[in-house]
């Protein structure tokens, strides 16, 4: 589980390691791209930042924030990373984000 402050906008990138069903790190050399998916406590999928696979043998994919808020209000969120091949795509399972609300001003 991940944990964000409302409002936000991180600086350090995000590193997500892809793992198989027995927990160890997948191989992601087949895909040639990916994408984060992020959908906020109403069910509305929020956009933006970069995604790159950054270690295809060790299954990692770094994802680098906008410049813009994809967390704006305090609630769960869903992080899903989306592998594609052409026109070709794996889900991943998704993954919890807590957004707490902010506490000065």
């Amino acid at each position: 589980m991940l944990e964000y402050v409302a409002g936000s906008l991180p600086v350090e990138p995000l590193v997500l390691t892809v793992k198989d069903e027995v927990g160890n790190p997948r191989n992601l050399s087949m895909y040639t791209g990916a994408a984060v998916l992020i959908t906020g406590p109403d069910g509305v999928l929020r956009n933006g930042g970069t995604v790159a696979i950054s270690n295809a043998t060790d299954g990692q994919v770094t994802f680098t924030w906008p410049n813009t808020v994809l967390f704006d209000v305090p609630g769960d969120y869903r992080l899903r990373l989306k592998l594609t091949k052409g026109t070709a795509a794996d889900y991943t399972a998704p993954q919890r984000i807590v957004v707490v609300p902010r506490l000065e001003g």
